[in-house]
C-alpha cells in the first residue's frame, strides 16, 4: 500500500500527501530560477492544483468526520480552517503573478506561503492528523478513505 493512498489511514496519507506538493514546489522554485515562463505557469498550476485540493479533502471530508466522531467543532480544525484561508489568498496572489510571468512575484509570495504551510503542516502532523487516527482509525477510516480516493487525483 502506498503512503498515497487514501485508504492507508490519515497519518500516512495526509503527510505523503503534504510532501507529494513539497516537490511539486520545488518544480515551480526550478522554473523560476531557470526563467521558464511557460514552465512557470505549469509547474505551478500543479501545485496550486494539488494544495487546493489538499485543503478541499481536508475541509469536505477530514476535518467534519473528525468533528463528527470527537464533538469537537473548535479548536484544531477551526485553526486548521482559518490557515487554509489564508493560504488561498496567497495562492490567490501567486496565480496572478505566475499568468503575468512574474517568477519574482511567485516566488517571494511562495515564500510567504512556505513559512506558513510549514508552521501548519507541523500542527497537522504533530498533533491533529494523530488525533484524527486515534478517533477515525481501523474500521471506521475505511469509508473515509474510501471517499477520499473516490475524488482525490495525484
Amino acid at each position: 500500500m502506498s503512503d498515497l493512498d487514501p485508504t492507508s489511514g490519515p497519518v500516512r496519507f495526509f503527510t505523503a500527501d503534504h510532501r507529494r506538493c513539497d516537490e511539486i514546489w520545488a518544480r515551480v522554485e526550478a522554473a523560476a530560477d531557470a526563467a521558464d515562463a511557460g514552465a512557470l505557469r505549469t509547474q505551478f498550476g500543479a501545485f496550486e492544483a494539488a494544495l487546493r485540493q489538499h485543503l478541499e479533502i481536508e475541509e469536505r471530508v477530514l476535518f467534519p468526520a473528525f468533528e463528527a466522531a470527537t464533538g469537537m467543532r473548535g479548536g484544531p480544525t477551526q485553526v486548521m480552517r482559518m490557515e487554509h484561508t489564508q493560504m488561498r489568498s496567497l495562492l490567490d496572489r501567486m496565480a496572478k503573478a505566475a499568468a503575468d510571468g512574474d517568477a519574482d512575484g511567485v516566488v517571494d509570495t511562495g515564500d510567504t506561503l512556505l513559512m506558513l504551510i510549514q508552521q501548519h503542516n507541523l500542527k497537522e502532523e504533530g498533533m491533529l492528523y494523530p488525533m484524527c487516527e486515534r478517533a477515525l482509525g481501523g474500521a471506521a477510516w475505511q469509508p473515509i478513505g474510501a471517499e477520499i480516493a473516490g475524488s482525490f487525483r495525484a
